[in-house]
């Protein structure tokens, strides 16, 4: 699709502000005390909206980004003011700590804030949505900021011009619960899937690597087995998503090699306290999860 600028009329009509959906599903893990989540920002396709945003725009207002942009919830922060928020600013729950462009894909690491008080609140029961409950919520982002370069593309299928953001002043990501783009994936709190390109390499070795050994349907488990464990950590019954962010968590920080499937369930039976039977189960069930991400 090659863009062109002769169709001023076309142009006058697209917003000021910047709203493209995009992000992966959640899958919750920490570094350390920190809490970050990983998506994909943008990859150039269409948004409800009809409009494509160009990665090379993305890329080169990226440092104005990580300098001074944020993340927060809707884009409240960005339009409160004009729209009358009450309080718009508590709205802001993290900031972006690394941007990274691969082809036509634009990636966001973000931290999310933590502590106690007003300015925390929205933070916390984001975070929360995504940790403490199961399933999680879905949360999607969309980039914020200042249009400040567009011209127009013709479909080559359809012959119908479609707008093109070419520079952008990029200044925010909002999560919201109605993305711009609903056949998006949402967001992840750990980089797996077509994260783990930029952020996740032991994701991707665990993946190419479990290919033989234990075979566990976990569709077979039903009741209470698909979500206890019978014992972990000390005996302390916790369950399944338990496991798995804590399994998850240990490849993250390198406890964990990449290893066959049969090393894993031991592994994982000697980490949790489990017995074979329990390990051979719930790793199962892990790597089915992981094939359903990526």
């Amino acid at each position: 699709m090659t863009p062109h600028t002769n169709n001023e009329a076309l142009l006058s009509t697209l917003p000021d502000f910047l709203s493209v959906s995009q992000m992966l599903k959640a899958t919750p893990a920490t570094e350390g005390d920190a809490r970050f989540v990983y998506l994909e920002a943008s990859n150039q396709t269409r948004d409800l909206q009809g409009e494509v945003l160009l990665a090379k725009a993305l890329e080169e207002s990226a440092s104005y980004y990580l300098k001074f942009g944020n993340l927060d919830l809707e884009h409240f922060t960005q339009i409160g003011a004009k729209q009358g928020i009450p309080m718009y600013e508590s709205y802001e729950i993290g900031k972006p700590v690394d941007v990274r462009v691969d082809g036509t894909r634009t990636f966001v690491k973000g931290q999310i804030y933590t502590g106690t008080g007003p300015a925390a609140e929205k933070a916390n029961l984001f975070w929360s949505s995504l940790t403490q409950i199961d399933p999680p919520k879905d949360w999607y982002p969309s980039v914020g900021g200042g249009v400040l370069g567009k011209s127009i593309a013709i479909d080559p299928e359809t012959q119908q011009p479609y707008p093109v953001i070419t520079k952008v002043r990029w200044s925010n990501v909002g999560f919201s619960r109605t993305p711009v783009n609903p056949d998006l994936e949402t967001v992840s709190t750990m980089p797996i899937g077509v994260l783990t390109k930029c952020w996740g390499a032991a994701g991707i070795d665990l993946r190419k690597s479990l290919t033989a050994g234990y075979s566990t349907d976990s569709a077979s488990m039903t009741g209470g087995e698909a979500l206890r464990i019978q014992s972990l950590q000390g005996g302390k019954s916790k369950s399944y998503r338990d496991f798995r962010d804590e399994l998850a968590g240990a490849f993250m920080k390198g406890e964990i090699a990449a290893c066959d499937k049969t090393s894993l369930v031991r592994e994982a039976g000697a980490r949790f306290g489990l017995s074979d039977a329990d390990a051979a189960l719930y790793v199962g069930r892990f790597l089915d999860d992981l094939k359903r991400e990526n």
